[in-house]
């Protein structure tokens, strides 16, 4: 709206201009008059700023003049989308305008009475009696749930005198409200902030944070870290908002939980790249190995009663020939950080009818949803299953629901298998999970926290008018640099997590920004300025990682990895000179490591010292089973000194292992060397082909020609070569025709 960007510009006028001119399409007469007693406070303000009255409060009455115009503006705007807009928030809000509202207070009776019927029936004997006023009571308990959603969802601001915010604060603070409703609350009260402002709201998610039950702190922290970033440009007229924030830093268990909630974030900003590893990795590789397992492996040996564990040697080594053991151990160890694994498996899963009600996505898991009585409902088929569902923190509330009810999809007796296998593994994965609680005290809130991101992430992604919201997962990963986070984000062991989670990911930008603002809080350290030169290379700044590497090689002298990484640069920086120094020292270090010899050996290269060049490569050579990986450097460096039997001979063998386009054409300038212009033109034929075109041969060629020429190559003869090599190919295709 061009309103608040006059605001940000500090162009108060035109934002008023502005707001008259949307006011009047609005037509409502108290917007009239709010807007009439705002524009006269500010010219009162700018009449004394001009007569050079100083007003102690000048700066607090600016900001809440401001403050009052983006309010009215806000107004005035969601009045008349609420009026013409086909979005679906709007909608929704139509919807609940046509209809009596019920309040939070009365939703908090319901609930409490809803509770206690279901405690009551609890008691009752077990019978159909029993089981159907158990269903009508989930039902009605449903029902309420999806209307309080849309009530919270579309609901209007806090501000002024309409009672809302004391009304949302006794809903959170009664001890009979079931905790699942107030989890679905929270959710519905972060989605109507994130459309619409609303600082009483934010205010209610910070005294959330506090609360004792992972699942309403987690809702409120991941509903808070995507709102503080919406609306940055807002805090300085909101203080109070960050404020309270900044109290709340003091506190270390929700610094803790907040941080978990910030790396939960730049995780989440992954999921699309592993979906798409799956998808075009992974899963092809098990689809290609499956004719093969077939012919190599019978299928008792693999499904007989040795299970698993004991797994046919033939069949590990066609996984590992693969590569794919490589890439699902990788899958293992993401899904051990916490990355979200299961996206794509469930995404398929989600136009399930259940998925069709907005409220359902982010309902938390209840095997007692009437949508999966049939599947819960015999306790003696499920009770393992309930505790695998409810206990398991890999997967989340929404992809609970989707695998529960795509069982229910299946025939009964796959129902049964299935259940079944789910209650041999259930003691098991107990057992690890409480191996992994006394590992991590803490693993129970953070995996709750992942979860609720999890269930965030699925929403916005995969919701069929998935369009018509503001998808807080393309917001920038900037955590470093939102003001409010300050307190939290820049204590030096936070802004190092952060750091790590940005550089592991390869957010190399964020991680260059962290990394400087971790040096300046910490001073020096070789680390992070090792780091910050890695990330710079990455993205291609070589001068600026040079700079880097060297600070870090002032902090900690004779690192080799460091004198490496300086080394390179200069390299690519066209300094062989100083990059020689940087390999020399590393070489008293490793002086039998052959990628140190071979980096000599370029830089030497380099400088037109051939024959000290040639020294360090016949060395490499010598040293071990990686020897070829001289052969190329010996066969030029060997051209460029003129030395054309040695570079034939290498070149031979060059010409024996996957040669390439170079490869050949390398090999064809030893051959115009010696005067062997036959053999020089069929090489070049087969770089040609290499190449894929006569102009991209051409390319190459003329790119050697100063070489030619030094090592004595007339390069005026390259013409005739081309047309040599052109009448070569013309005899070569009639060649099969005339036969």
């Amino acid at each position: 709206m061009a309103i608040r960007a006059h605001l940000w510009k500090k162009e108060l006028k035109k934002a008023i201009d502005q707001l008259e001119e949307l006011i009047a399409i609005e037509g409502n007469w108290m917007y009239t008059e709010r807007l009439t007693e705002l524009r006269t406070h500010y010219q009162y303000m700018l009449h004394y700023f001009v007569e050079g009255q100083q007003d102690p409060k000048q700066q607090a009455i600016y900001q809440k003049i401001t403050r009052d115009i983006y309010t009215l503006a806000d107004d005035a705007s969601n009045r008349l989308l609420t009026r013409n807009c086909p979005s679906f928030f709007y909608e929704q809000t139509r919807k609940m305008n046509r209809h009596e509202t019920t309040t939070l207070d009365e939703y908090a009776d319901i609930f409490s009475k809803q509770a206690d019927t279901f405690s009551f029936i609890g008691l009752l004997e077990e019978g159909e009696e029993k089981k159907e006023r158990l269903n009508r009571n989930q039902l009605s308990y449903e029902n309420k749930m999806q209307e309080m959603f849309y009530t919270v969802y579309t609901s209007s601001p806090t501000r002024g005198t309409n009672g809302m915010f004391d009304s949302m604060q006794r809903f959170m603070e009664n001890q009979l409200v079931p905790v699942p409703a107030k989890g679905i609350f929270l959710t519905a009260l972060t989605l109507n902030t994130l459309h619409r402002f609303d600082a009483g709201k934010i205010n209610l998610l910070l005294d959330t944070c506090r609360r004792p039950e992972p699942e309403l702190f987690a809702r409120a922290i991941v509903g808070l870290i995507p709102i503080f970033q919406t609306y940055r440009s807002l805090w300085p007229l909101y203080p109070e908002c960050s404020d309270r924030l900044k109290l709340l830093s003091d506190d270390p268990t929700f610094n803790r939980r907040f941080i978990t909630g910030i790396t939960g974030f730049i995780q989440a900003h992954e999921t699309e790249k592993i979906a798409k590893r799956l998808k075009e990795e992974i899963l092809p590789e098990m689809m290609k190995l499956s004719p093969m397992i077939g012919k190599k492996i019978k299928l008792d040996e693999w499904m007989g009663e040795t299970g698993f564990e004991e797994k046919n040697p033939e069949w590990q080594k066609i996984i590992d020939e693969s590569g794919l053991s490589d890439k699902l151990q990788e899958l293992t160890e993401l899904q051990m950080e916490g990355a979200d694994v299961f996206h794509s498996t469930f995404s398929n899963l989600k136009s399930h009818p259940f998925f069709l009600e907005m409220s359902n996505w982010h309902l938390p898991f209840d095997p007692g949803h009437s949508s999966l009585e049939s599947l819960f409902g015999d306790q003696s088929r499920g009770n393992s299953m309930i505790d695998i569902m409810l206990e398991s923190s890999l997967i989340c509330d929404s992809d609970k629901y989707s695998f529960c009810l795509s069982i229910l999809v299946m025939p009964e007796r796959y129902q049964k298998m299935m259940i079944g296998q789910l209650g041999a593994e259930g003691t098991e994965i107990k057992k690890m999970q409480e191996e992994e609680q006394v590992l991590n005290p803490h693993q129970k809130e953070e995996g709750v926290i992942k979860q609720q991101i999890q269930n965030l992430y699925r929403f916005f992604k995969l919701h069929p008018r998935r369009a018509e919201f503001n998808d807080i997962f393309e917001l920038p990963l900037d955590y470093h640099r939102v003001v409010p986070f300050y307190p939290i984000v820049r204590q030096s062991n936070h802004l190092e997590q952060i750091a790590l989670h940005y550089f592991e990911k390869n957010n190399f930008k964020e991680a260059i920004e962290a990394y400087t603002l971790l040096a300046t809080e910490r001073g020096d350290q070789s680390e992070t300025w090792q780091k910050i030169g890695y990330s710079k290379q990455m993205l291609g700044d070589i001068e600026g990682a040079l700079e880097a590497y060297l600070h870090a090689d002032l902090v900690e002298e004779n690192n080799t990895w460091i004198l490496n990484r300086v080394a390179y640069c200069y390299r690519v920086l066209k300094e062989a000179v100083t990059a020689l120094e940087f390999y020399r020292r590393v070489e008293q270090f490793r002086p039998d490591d052959m990628a140190v010899q071979l980096n000599i050996g370029h830089c030497y290269l380099e400088l037109k010292q051939y024959d000290e060049a040639l020294n360090y490569y016949f060395k490499v050579e010598l040293l071990g089973n990686a020897g070829s990986r001289a052969w190329r450097p010996i066969a030029w460096c060997a051209f460029l000194s003129r030395k054309y039997d040695v570079a034939r001979d290498y070149y031979a063998r060059v010409l024996g292992k996957k040669p390439s386009a170079h490869d050949y054409l390398n090999a064809g300038h030893v051959e115009v060397c010696v005067g062997n212009m036959k053999r020089g033109v069929e090489l070049y034929l087969l770089s040609k082909q290499k190449a894929g075109d006569m102009e991209a041969f051409q390319t190459m060629l003329y790119d050697d020609e100063k070489e030619l020429q030094e090592a004595g190559v007339d390069t005026a003869i390259l013409p005739i070569i081309l047309d040599a090599m052109r009448y070569e190919e013309e005899k070569n295709n009639r060649a099969p025709a005339q036969g």
